[in-house]
Parts: structure tokens; C-alpha cells; sequence
């Protein structure tokens, strides 16, 4: 019968060498697996020492100071990764094997180096957060804990799974959003460039016109000859400004003070600030219920969501439940304190925590909110659009009228 060399996980951190015969190499994983043990590497003996002398990635990957190659991992690549690593550990295929499985099979050229990566930490025994926690540009910080609850508890294809699922619904909510917003953000680019053209082009034949009539111009004229003249000879203004504000707007290290101001003008709005409130509500909610899900204290669960909030109102409230959670405070007495969280959500959340299902309750909760954010955004994009026609529809009318007052008058003066 062939004998397998085989490389398991005993726990969390011990790592294990041995030999098994079976028939099969599936049989062989069975065997480790009826054994307790999680397969890292399954060979046959007589590739196993060829399989020793195969050079390993170690060193090649992009975890060497190659940050070029996260940019090329978008969202899409990891929640692809994610879904097949799923499905593959789900199947019962080795961890090692399904790793290598999808070095080979992966089409970005950033990822494909980080698996391989990845599947070289493995061989040399580290578990697969160990590895991710390497590429923390690629793999965030809740990615890397909720892989590791899910190893601590021998869970790891449950996670994986509902790990899958939250990235590919996010992507969802946010992939809704922008399909909205894309016929407004059109509308406005072409009207845009079609003043553009109208006051560079257009404007300056018309001018010669009526500068060759020697009369006095309308003052909506005169205001649009101005506005064309100030294009044409400072548009370099106009362009550094874009520049400084694109710049300006990417800028990360932007001052704690500063950003909350912001945030708290952005909450204030009418319509847009509860939209993005009840956004980064849902997310919390679901990422705080993923967690809680797969078996990560609150406290900890707590620490771990605050850092993938993009609002610094919130985050800050929540680091005072956080201190407030340490001294032995109620999550939904502590977060009711605060006027930035709604009754809705700290009613809900103290019903959970009697109930002792307060994950349930707050996927509840996300579902809830994403639904809102949804008729939000579709609330927000009906009265976008006619809006933005209106307001192009309005300067474009003042520019043929300003046009058009000169040519009327001559007319009428020629009669």
C-alpha cells in the first residue's frame, strides 16, 4: 500500500510531521483528518524528497517591499480568492494544496505572488493568518482576524465562507451606489463640457461680431464675455486648483481634529448625511455580527471593528464604548450615552444582549440599514437627476440668451 508523507496542524500552533499508508492520496487526508490533525502537506513518499528540492517563492513575493504590486490587487481579485479558498477547504482539500491550487490558477500577476508567497509561509509551517498578517495592503485587519478565529476554533471553512459572503455583499451595497450615481456623474460631465466649449468656441467669433457693431452690450453679455475671457487666459488656474484638490483630498495623514470636523459637516447635511450615516451604520453592524459570529469577544470584536470605520465621529464614540465595555459597562448602556447612535440601534442591541443572540440581532440590524441605505440612494438619484439637468438646462439657456440679446438688438436696430 503507498505510504504518504504528510505535514498536519495539531491546534492553533503546533505543527506536525508523519506517515500514513492508504490507497489513496483523498484517502490519506481522510486518515489525518479521522486522526484530528488539519493536512498542511500530503505527498508520496517517493516524491516526497523530490518535492523538498523544489525552490521555494520565500522572498520573491511582493511582502518584500515590492508595494507596487497591492495596487494591482483590487476588491474583485480578493473576493474571488476568498470565494475559491472557501469552496476548495470546504471540500475538504488540504489547506497547503488548495492554496497552491489557486497560486496556479490565479490571473493577477500581484496576487499570484502572494499566494505563492502565502503557500511557501505554509510549507515552512506557519498558519495561513501568520501569512496574511505579512500583506496587510492586500489582506485588512478583520480579513487576518476572522481567518485566525476560525483557525483557533477548527472552523476554518464556516469562515472562510461567511468571510466570502460579507466581502462579496459589501461589494454589492457599494457596486449599487455607484450604478446610481453614474448617469448623474455623465450628465454632469458633459454639460460641463459642453459650457466649456460654448465659452471658449463660441464666445470669442461672437465677440469679433460684436465689437465690428460698435453698440453697447446687454449686461448678461458682458458678464459671459468676461467669464470666457477669464477661461481662456487663467484656465491654468482652474487646473492647478484641480490639482492641489485631488492631492489635497488623498493626503492620509490628516490630522484626527481636522477629519472629524469634516465628518460631523458631512453628518449635518441634509439627506446625504443620513445616507451616510445609515452606510457606515450597516456596515458596522454586519462586520461587528461577523465577528461576534465566528466566535470573537465582544470587547475584541469591538477593538477590531473600529479601525475599518471611515468616519471619525463614530470611531471616536466607539473607543469611548470601548473603555466604557473594559470597566464593565453595558455595550448598549455605553453606547446609548452617546447622541450619534440611534435608539433603534442601542434598543436593539440591549434586546440581544438579554437574549444572549446579539449577533443575530445585529445582522438584523445591518439588513435593516442597508435596505434604508438603498431607498435613500434611490430617493437621492431621482432628485439628482432632474436637479443637475435643471441647473445645466438654466446656464446654458443663459449663455444662447446672452448670445442672442446682442444679435436681437442690432436687428432691431437696423429696422
Amino acid at each position: 500500500m503507498p505510504v504518504f508523507i504528510y505535514k498536519a496542524k495539531n491546534g492553533p500552533q503546533e505543527v506536525i510531521e508523519g506517515t500514513v499508508e492508504a490507497v489513496t492520496k483523498e484517502a490519506a487526508v481522510s486518515k489525518i483528518e479521522q486522526m484530528g490533525y488539519v493536512p498542511i502537506r500530503v505527498n508520496l513518499k517517493e516524491d516526497s524528497h523530490a518535492a523538498e528540492k523544489l525552490p521555494l517563492n520565500k522572498g520573491t513575493g511582493p511582502g518584500a517591499g515590492h508595494f507596487g504590486l497591492f495596487k494591482k490587487v483590487s476588491s474583485h481579485d480578493l473576493n474571488v480568492f476568498t470565494e475559491q479558498l472557501a469552496t476548495l477547504v470546504k471540500s475538504k482539500v488540504p489547506l497547503f494544496e488548495a492554496i497552491n491550487i489557486l497560486s496556479s490558477q490565479t490571473e493577477n500577476s500581484g496576487l499570484k505572488q502572494i499566494v505563492s508567497s502565502i503557500s511557501a509561509e505554509l510549507k515552512d509551517g506557519k498558519t495561513l493568518s501568520e501569512a496574511l498578517s505579512k500583506y496587510p495592503q492586500v489582506f485588512p485587519l478583520l480579513y487576518v482576524n476572522l481567518v485566525r478565529s476560525g483557525e483557533s476554533g477548527g472552523v476554518l471553512d464556516e469562515t472562510l465562507t461567511r468571510l466570502a459572503r460579507f466581502r462579496e455583499e459589501q461589494e454589492e451595497v457599494k457596486a449599487n451606489i455607484s450604478s446610481a450615481l453614474a448617469y448623474p456623474i455623465f450628465i454632469t460631465i458633459v454639460g460641463v463640457l459642453t459650457v466649456i466649449v460654448l465659452l471658449t468656441f463660441g464666445i470669442p467669433r461672437l465677440v469679433s461680431m460684436f465689437s465690428e457693431a460698435k453698440q453697447a452690450l446687454p449686461l448678461p453679455t458682458r458678464i459671459l464675455i468676461s467669464i470666457s475671457s477669464g477661461i481662456r487666459n487663467y484656465w491654468y488656474l482652474g487646473v492647478m486648483f484641480v490639482t492641489l484638490l485631488i492631492f489635497a483630498l488623498k493626503q492620509k495623514q490628516v490630522t484626527k481634529k481636522r477629519k472629524a470636523v469634516i465628518d460631523k459637516i458631512i453628518l449635518r447635511l441634509p439627506i446625504f448625511g443620513n445616507f451616510n450615516k445609515k452606510a457606515m451604520l450597516a456596515e458596522f453592524t454586519r462586520t461587528f455580527s461577523l465577528l461576534l459570529a465566528n466566535g470573537v469577544p465582544v470587547l475584541e470584536a469591538l477593538q477590531i471593528t473600529v479601525p475599518t470605520i471611515n468616519n471619525e465621529i463614530f470611531k471616536l464614540e466607539l473607543e469611548k464604548v470601548h473603555s466604557d465595555i473594559i470597566v464593565g459597562t453595558p455595550l448598549s448602556q455605553s453606547m446609548k450615552k452617546s447622541s450619534w447612535f440611534p435608539p433603534f440601534l442601542t434598543n436593539m442591541i440591549a434586546v440581544g444582549e438579554r437574549g444572549g443572540n446579539l449577533q443575530e440581532v445585529l445582522l438584523e440590524v445591518a439588513v435593516f440599514y442597508e435596505r434604508e441605505v438603498r431607498k435613500l440612494n434611490k430617493i437621492m438619484t431621482s432628485l439628482l437627476e432632474p436637479a443637475i439637468i435643471l441647473i445645466m438646462g438654466l446656464i446654458v439657456g443663459f449663455i444662447v440668451m446672452a448670445m442672442l440679446l446682442p444679435i436681437f438688438e442690432i436687428n432691431m436696430g437696423i429696422k
